[in-house]
């Protein structure tokens, strides 16, 4: 009886469909010409009409905070019920590679000598973590400069850390690029990066290393922002601002500056643009990224270099600005030369 009663009250709730994975999106579009989110799943409007019944019926001085837990639950609901449950998308196609910056001398990065084994590479970064990864950004070898990561090599890095190659966005979705969290292991993780097709091919590179930066935070836990505002909001800008400088290597140091809520993130979302952006330029130059963005550039490290899945398959090696200037970044570990 008490299960019949559930069940007329709250039908969604109690049906087992409810919970089921969410098929694979589909690629037919609308007689409008839209295809459907692969997102969005409708089951959840029925869950929440059955929280609203069971609130009123509880009684009216309950149903205010009946009702905002189930706005707090529906997003946990869709995480468990469908494995697309959330994305992390590129809403411009207006970005650019960082501008050149003057290069650093290896001694700035390494001032008391740098440990590297009989071929020369590298086996520890500034702060004194193995270098154990396929691939490394910045410096990998003694007294060398430093390396970006190759555009060519992005499938394999996505492969790596999602078990896939990006796959191709319809040209008529408004996304020009999406990294597809789902859950597992506890947590969401990525499990996809979806560029959009018919990109120019310098742009497609762009935002394929914009969506291997949210991977990589992502995969790593999410890397605070804390103290990082200035360098985040300066790479940002410089980045993606389309008033540009004559030559357009910059931002226009007069124009408005470009933020994410411009380009329609929410409060939630713009931290985790910020860091992927930030993860790109680090990527895409990093003699530029260790010398503009120091703080930023550590922080990466911490959260990378030492992780139990990344630092097996990507890490990077530099230090911050301060060290040009200075001779030794204060924050840094002295490391001695190698013994003969």
């Amino acid at each position: 009886m008490a299960w019949r009663g559930l069940q007329a009250l709250a039908p969604n709730l109690s049906n087992p469909a409810t919970y089921a994975p969410l098929p694979p999106p589909a690629w037919t579009p609308t007689p409008e010409g839209k295809l459907p989110s692969s997102d969005r799943d409708p089951r959840l409007e029925g869950a929440f009409s059955d929280l609203v019944n069971i609130a009123m019926l509880v009684g009216p001085q309950w149903e205010a905070g009946l009702a905002a837990r189930a706005a707090r639950l529906l997003p946990a609901m869709a995480r468990r019920g469908a494995p697309s449950a959330q994305s992390l998308a590129s809403k411009s196609p207006m970005i650019y590679n960082p501008p050149p910056k003057p290069p650093r001398p290896f001694e700035a990065d390494y001032p008391h000598g740098a440990p590297a084994d009989a071929t020369g590479r590298l086996t520890q970064d500034i702060e004194g973590r193995p270098l154990t990864a396929k691939y490394i950004v910045g410096r990998s070898a003694a007294g060398a400069e430093d390396q970006a990561f190759a555009p060519g090599e992005f499938d394999a890095l996505a492969r790596a850390t999602t078990g896939h190659a990006a796959e191709a966005i319809p040209p008529h979705q408004t996304d020009f690029g999406r990294t597809v969290l789902s859950l597992g292991r506890g947590r969401l993780i990525p499990t996809r990066i979806e560029l959009r097709a018919g990109l120019r091919p310098d742009k497609a590179d762009m935002v394929y290393g914009h969506e291997l930066g949210h991977v990589i935070e992502e995969t790593a836990g999410q890397i605070a922002t804390k103290g990082l505002s200035d360098e985040l909001k300066a790479v940002y800008n410089s980045l993606n601002n389309p008033n540009r400088a004559r030559g357009g290597l910059d931002a226009a140091p007069t124009a408005r500056p470009m933020t994410p809520q411009r380009h329609g993130y929410d409060s939630e979302e713009v931290p985790r643009e910020y860091m992927a952006e930030a993860i790109r330029a680090y990527m895409t130059d990093p003699n530029y990224f260790k010398t503009v963005a120091p703080k930023t550039a550590a922080a990466i490290r911490a959260a990378v270099n030492a992780h139990p899945t990344l630092s097996k398959i990507i890490q990077f090696n530099a230090v911050g600005g301060l060290a040009t200037m200075n001779g030794l970044d204060s924050d840094s570990l002295a490391i001695p030369k190698q013994q003969p």
